[in-house]
């Protein structure tokens, strides 16, 4: 799309593509420091709003012809929003099966692969020469998520209750 609509070199599309890999690793980074400091649910909402803001950019972009700069802050706010969400959706995810993580976590990783392969064929209906779709799949693609994490996180949390030990079993007190 970067090189067939907007003519960028092999050069110019390597610093866009590592651009958007930088802010991956830094909202990454942030997304883990503002868990702490704010909240998990309140970091995923605006990881959220990130990503939403991109995709609605890279649909704007397939609807009207845009200035790349648009473009290229469209997939950054994509890339960061999900950089941001991933953290605290992980989180979210395990904090009910701690005594299968690693389970839960290759169960969590084999969803986000097989929406990857649902969505890639999806967006590249068009060609590369069309971001019309890129923009259609990632903007519902968010507002799906979003919906979905209102609904699960929406209500009320139910209490575990510990599981007691027994007899001769070594407790993390101890």
């Amino acid at each position: 799309m970067l090189q067939g609509i907007y003519g960028l070199s092999p050069q110019q599309y390597a610093l866009a593509f590592g651009l958007n890999s930088a802010g991956f690793m830094v909202f990454g980074y942030l997304s883990g420091r503002s868990s702490e400091r704010w909240s998990v649910k309140g970091t995923l909402a605006v990881g959220l709003v990130l990503a939403g803001l991109g995709g609605v950019g890279l649909l704007i972009a397939g609807l009207t012809h845009v200035p790349l700069v648009v473009v290229i802050v469209s997939l950054f706010l994509l890339a960061g929003g999900t950089a941001v969400t991933s953290p605290p959706s992980t989180t979210i995810a395990l904090a009910d099966y701690p005594q299968i993580a690693g389970t839960a976590s290759s169960v969590l990783g084999a969803a986000r692969f097989a929406f990857g392969g649902v969505a890639a064929p999806l967006v590249g209906i068009a060609g590369a020469l069309n971001i019309l779709p890129l923009g259609l799949v990632t903007t519902i693609a968010v507002a799906l998520a979003a919906v979905t994490v209102c609904a699960l996180l929406g209500r009320p949390a139910e209490i575990a209750t510990p599981i007691p030990a027994t007899e001769g079993t070594r407790t993390c007190v101890e």
